[in-house]
């Protein structure tokens, strides 16, 4: 009787997969947003986002999208366009049913009510 007895060998981890090239689009375009939005530009945060016209955040994970969305929202309502930003709320609430604002953000004067102006019409 002959016995053979071999060593295996683990096969190194994969590596990391490259992020995507449309999530890197995405979370460029949404840092340039941000950014805007910081500076108080919020009519170039708003335009950032929309990106002419075609969302870059389609094809966007899933985070990336609901927090440009959340974004423009903000954008809306601190540039007194109240009845785009709550537009923006429900196209959020049609997309991430289960969004809500933390405590902190339902209490802001202009996007807390608009915010829960959306909920009621969601309903």
């Amino acid at each position: 009787m002959v016995l053979v007895a071999g060593c295996t060998t683990t096969p190194p981890p994969e590596p990391p997969q490259p992020e995507r090239l449309s999530q890197q689009v995405a979370r460029s375009t949404l840092e340039r947003a941000q950014q805007a939005y910081d500076e108080g530009d919020y009519a170039k945060a708003i335009t950032t986002l929309k990106s002419g016209g075609v969302s870059v955040f389609d094809a966007a994970e899933p985070a990336t999208r609901l927090d440009a969305m959340k974004l423009e929202a903000f954008s809306y309502c601190v540039a007194n366009q109240v009845p785009e930003c709550r537009a923006q709320f429900r196209k959020l609430m049609d997309a991430f049913p289960n969004f809500d604002l933390t405590v902190a953000e339902r209490k802001h004067p202009v996007w807390g009510p608009a915010f829960e102006a959306a909920k009621r019409m969601k309903r």
